[in-house]
């Protein structure tokens, strides 16, 4: 059986170092290639937190620019209405990727290369091309290779995004290798993606499963390309997911934290910060209230809404009524799913992928699992009224406008997930204007202070700008190198 909650000594271990591991990378003056205090099995789950908490943190705000959220209240009043401060990327850059879970698997992936715990080196790396590819989607240009010895690198230069993407699938290949190798010691309950209670038990069941999230995230990162080659994104993200990625619902990549421990989106909903400064936005509850027929809505907005589909607040207003829809159990609970990569989205991925190749068969099968597999995951049951309805397209019909049937059908689908503002900015056309909406389309708020340009990019935090001379000047809508 795959345990998918956090389990209790897992949660004793992460509650005795998540402190050490909390301070910025400019106060870091100790050598990662070094031995830490720290054994390789405490120090790979709160790796694992800091990156499933970094990239849940930066969704809380690209979820308002992709409309499924809208901010009424402070900081995300201001990312509403495209005022994003460099304060924004604080907590995502400093605490929780770069000072958080990537100097921490940068030493990890060094000591178990050293030592043979290739299991344990080859996990450590998923998780650096996963921190690394978000940091590359939502900034552009990052540091790489001078980013974790701040002694011979205080001011670490910045790579190039297209280079860095490279990295990226080198990393995963070898995160292959390793797991398919012999190794001295593998993470078994410390794992909290796919724990085990036995080593044996983690080789046999969740190395194949990490081996399908590599291949899965191959696919991601290669179809992230599309407005660079569209056949070659398509062609290379099959491949990836030919060689072996998730079968089934059962297989994500995801954690869930309860019952003992909150995971990120219910830690922020509970807080007062999240309860006044946040809401769910009407641009999606009216997606997919009255979405088959009038009267019958999308069967997940039971589950992605406190109140199905009654009335939420309009982008960007500031007016919160009291009782006004809020975000329901789906996410809003302690046992709610953390998702890094699922079977639905990389059904997504092969009906995109199949679908720009011209090969119609082929996409429209892709697409009808992806859309019943994310009914079955957020409902727990099919729905035959809305698969008749959205998925059950053929060669022909998913021909007309199968683009934004995909593009449409994956925003739902990924409710709330950073994913969603990546496909959002490759479904604009290549060479539009910056006021050119993706899919769905969008409406900036009326108080928007780019003159009405949507934002492509997130400004690098305060810190970096004012301790490393080689930060990048950007604006929110300059573009990451993969959007054209």
């Amino acid at each position: 059986m795959i345990l998918r909650n956090i389990n209790k000594k897992a949660l004793e271990v992460l509650a005795l170092v998540m402190i050490s591991f909390s301070c910025d990378l400019e106060e870091v003056n100790v050598n990662p290639n070094n031995a830490e205090t720290a054994p390789l099995s405490l120090r790979l789950p709160v790796a694992q937190v800091n990156a499933v908490f970094g990239i849940a943190n930066t969704a809380q705000f690209s979820s308002i620019w992709t409309q499924q959220l809208t901010g009424t209240l402070s900081d995300f009043e201001d990312v509403t209405n495209y005022r994003f401060l460099p304060g924004f990327s604080e907590f995502t850059w400093s605490s929780r990727l770069y000072a958080g879970a990537m100097i921490d698997l940068n030493g990890i992936i060094t000591e178990a290369d050293a030592s043979g715990a290739t299991h344990i080196s080859g996990v450590a790396r998923i998780i650096m091309a996963m921190c690394l590819g978000h940091l590359v989607d939502t900034f552009g240009d990052v540091p790489y290779t001078q980013a974790f010895d701040p002694v011979q690198f205080p001011q670490p230069g910045y790579d190039n995004g297209s280079a860095l993407y490279t990295e990226i699938q080198s990393l995963l290949d070898q995160a292959i290798s390793d797991l398919n190798s012999t190794s001295t010691f593998s993470p078994t309950n410390f794992d909290l993606i796919y724990p085990q209670s036995s080593e044996s038990e983690w080789v046999t069941v969740s190395a194949p499963l990490w081996i399908k999230t590599a291949n899965a995230l191959r696919a991601r990162y290669y179809i992230h390309l599309t407005k660079v080659d569209a056949t070659d994104a398509a062609q290379n993200a099959l491949t990836a997911i030919n060689a072996g990625a998730f079968v089934s619902n059962d297989e994500d990549a995801k954690v869930s934290f309860g019952p003992e421990q909150a995971g990120p989106w219910f830690g922020f909903f509970s807080s007062t910060f999240g309860q006044n400064n946040i809401a769910l936005c009407q641009t999606f509850v009216d997606l997919l209230k009255n979405r088959v027929a009038v009267g019958v809505d999308d069967p997940r907005a039971a589950f992605y809404f406190s109140n199905k589909v009654s009335d939420a607040v309009t982008y960007g207003s500031i007016d919160k009524p009291a009782g006004v829809n809020e975000v329901g159990p789906y996410l809003n609970t302690l046992e709610a799913p953390t998702n890094l990569i699922t079977y639905t989205e990389v059904k997504f991925i092969e009906a995109e992928a199949h679908f720009r190749l011209g090969q119609f068969d082929e996409a429209a099968s892709a697409f009808n699992e992806a859309v019943i597999s994310s009914i079955v995951k957020v409902t727990g049951d099919s729905d035959a009224v809305y698969e008749a309805a959205f998925a059950s397209e053929d060669a022909t019909s998913i021909q007309t406008n199968g683009l934004e049937k995909i593009f449409t059908e994956k925003h739902i689908a990924l409710f709330l997930e950073h994913e969603n503002w990546v496909d959002w900015r490759r479904s604009i056309p290549s060479g539009a204007a910056g006021t050119v909406s993706g899919i769905p389309s969008l409406t900036p708020s009326a108080k928007n202070e780019t003159g009405g340009a949507y934002p492509r990019r997130f400004l690098y935090p305060q810190s970096e700008v004012a301790n490393n001379s080689n930060t990048p000047s950007v604006s929110i809508t300059d573009k990451v190198f993969w959007d054209n």
